[in-house]
């Protein structure tokens, strides 16, 4: 009997063996997956996400590349989800989000 990993690997194998494949420039080859190509490495983390991911209204998904202005979305992530607690003084208080730069 085979294991669920096994099992598991199987079918992600025949997944990439069905679709339509062409030479990469980063990795050996790019394999058209939901429109996109992608190295067969992103189509495993992509079905993992669509099968077990449990979504909930108030989730906020933030993606980025590594050392790509990862930085920059902290800030963004903490006002999306700080945002109902901080809209009422946000409202109140409008010279916190400067129109222009100070002088």
């Amino acid at each position: 009997m085979a294991s669920t990993g096994g099992q598991q690997a199987n079918e992600e194998d025949k997944l990439i063996l069905s679709l339509c494949k062409d030479k990469g420039w980063a990795a050996p080859y790019l394999y058209l997956f939901e429109d996109f190509w992608r190295p067969s490495t992103h189509i495993q983390g992509v079905n993992n996400f669509q099968k077990y991911f449990q979504a909930k209204d108030d989730d906020v998904i933030v993606a980025s590349f590594p050392k790509s202005a990862t930085t920059s979305l902290s800030p963004i992530h903490m006002l999306a989800s700080e945002y109902s607690r901080w809209c009422i003084q946000i409202r109140r208080a409008s010279y916190l989000l400067l129109p222009n730069n100070p002088t």
